[in-house]
């Protein structure tokens, strides 16, 4: 309670700055309250729990936090069958990735991916029901974030089966994904530096250099401001050689110029290796009650669009923290759920990872921090924020001007009847308000790369997870790597 406290303080008043006065929304008349209040109550009884739902993945994240990747996978997939929710066939299909099922995997992310793209454009009738209850009943479609990650998966399910046609393929969806989001997305992850890197590495290993040079100098543009990340020390050298592959000598030269020891790091007589390491578990997104009081000047009832705007245009300029008012003037208390990430949450304790081998691999490898997936999600839900409290605000007064509407019936009337339906529905509205806490729980917390030039032949490889002092967290040996000459691994 303490930790959702403070972090609603924190981020009250900045966000409620965002507002916007354009946002339109739907009229509700006094006519037509006692259908809405049925429709919330029956939306209340069908989506107001999500008690089982926290349960199962407190349970996922658990076995995953403890490398029981199979046994999350055999919990998940028992009390997830046959779903049709975006997010449930995300978090399945990454489960059973991690747990060696290729082909669920492949199904399951297909069939989120298709699904995300339907309630793209039929999702009008739910839209409408999130203004009324709760966001929660709206059809979840996943962030740009997840799209981009999802076909990620899916390649790596590709390289895992053998299929690398396929996984170039994923490589080609994720780059056109890509390019549509940076050109029309007016949030802060527009483009991926990480998965641009990736797209270059896939082409590479199916021989189709000209994209993997595009490919690497958009990854090299990307890390110069990635959500704080550096340029990873590989990625020079990778172009450098994609470069000499295109024959393209003015860029080849302004590598070696701009990181001389690219050169010494490019051998054409090696193959090239490539170790993706995974750690921690994705930050969850959790609940937290913001309370908006409601004046005896305020407007009476809230009853059309222009006074909820002017009362959401209101809360941006009046209130934050401390903000001081005669409780003589309280006429009401709104309550809306906001979704927010905690501030205290690490997603892991590693903080690098190195690759050893036998006598044949020159060195030690350092697998570098290339995608930070915490900070990518944080700053995405911050993006969101603003319109997520337009609609929490607008549905919060939505149900007060039910209750009011309630309530006047029984005055006209001289009946207590308009005050008791006007409690049951501001019970049934506050019950059923709940922020939208869905998201793809599975996904890791950061990923590092080694990405190294080893000779031709058979490799034995171990990454080795360490702490900020250097101690070894977790260790795991790879089979024998068979590599060839100019080969990508």
């Amino acid at each position: 309670m303490k930790a959702m406290q403070k972090t609603s303080q924190q981020t009250y008043l900045p966000v409620l700055q965002l507002v916007d006065r354009r946002t339109r929304w739907p009229r509700i008349h006094h006519s037509s309250f006692i259908v809405h209040r049925f429709f919330l109550v029956l939306l209340l009884f069908l989506f107001g729990c999500a008690g089982p739902r926290t349960q199962l993945m407190q349970q996922v994240r658990s076995e995953l936090a403890a490398s029981q990747n199979e046994k999350a996978y055999a919990t998940y997939k028992t009390k997830v069958k046959d779903t049709q929710r975006v997010d449930e066939l995300l978090n399945l299909g990454l489960l059973a990735f991690e747990a060696g099922d290729y082909a669920t995997a492949q199904t399951a992310l297909a069939e989120a991916d298709r699904l995300a793209e339907e309630r793209l454009t039929k999702s009008t009738s739910r839209e409408a029901a999130g203004i009324v209850v709760s966001d929660r009943v709206r059809a979840y479609q996943g962030t740009v974030f997840d799209k981009a990650m999802l076909h990620y998966y899916r390649a790596l399910a590709f390289v895992a089966h053998g299929s690398m046609s396929s996984a170039v393929v994923e490589g080609r969806r994720i780059a056109t994904y890509l390019e549509v989001n940076a050109r029309e997305s007016k949030h802060t992850y527009k483009d991926d530096a990480f998965l641009q890197w990736f797209n270059g590495s896939l082409y590479e290993s199916y021989g189709q250099d000209n994209d993997a040079w595009i490919s690497y100098r958009r990854a090299r543009e990307l890390y110069k401001t990635y959500y704080g990340l550096s340029e990873p020390s590989f990625l020079c050298p990778v172009t450098l050689g994609a470069a000499r592959m295109v024959g393209d000598q003015e860029s080849e030269q302004e590598l070696k110029e701009s990181c001389p020891d690219a050169v010494a790091k490019f051998n054409t007589g090696y193959g090239r290796m490539i170790v993706l390491c995974e750690t921690g578990l994705a930050p969850p997104i959790l609940e937290a009650n913001i309370v908006l009081p409601i004046f005896k000047n305020d407007p009476g009832n809230f009853a059309d669009d222009a006074a909820r705007e002017q009362y959401a245009w209101d809360v941006s300029h009046r209130y934050g923290p401390g903000y001081q008012y005669d409780t003589r003037e309280l006429n009401y208390v709104l309550r809306v759920a906001m979704p927010y990430y905690s501030s205290d949450y690490f997603g892991s304790e590693v903080r690098g990872v190195e690759i050893r081998g036998d006598s044949a691999l020159p060195e030690t490898a350092t697998a570098e921090l290339v995608q930070d997936v915490g900070a990518i999600l944080r700053q995405d839900l911050t993006d969101r924020y603003p319109a997520i409290l337009v609609r929490a605000i607008t549905r919060a007064l939505i149900k007060y001007a039910a209750k009011e509407a309630a309530e006047e019936i029984g005055k006209r009337n001289s009946s207590a009847l308009g005050t008791i339906m006007g409690a049951v529905i501001n019970a049934a509205g506050v019950a059923s308000e709940a922020a939208d806490t869905r998201s793809w729980e599975t996904l890791p917390d950061k990923i590092f790369v080694a990405d190294f030039q080893v000779p031709p032949g058979t490799h034995h490889l171990r990454a080795v997870f360490q702490d900020d002092i250097g101690g070894a967290l977790f260790r795991h040996d790879f089979p024998a790597v068979e590599v060839k000459k100019g080969e990508v691994v």
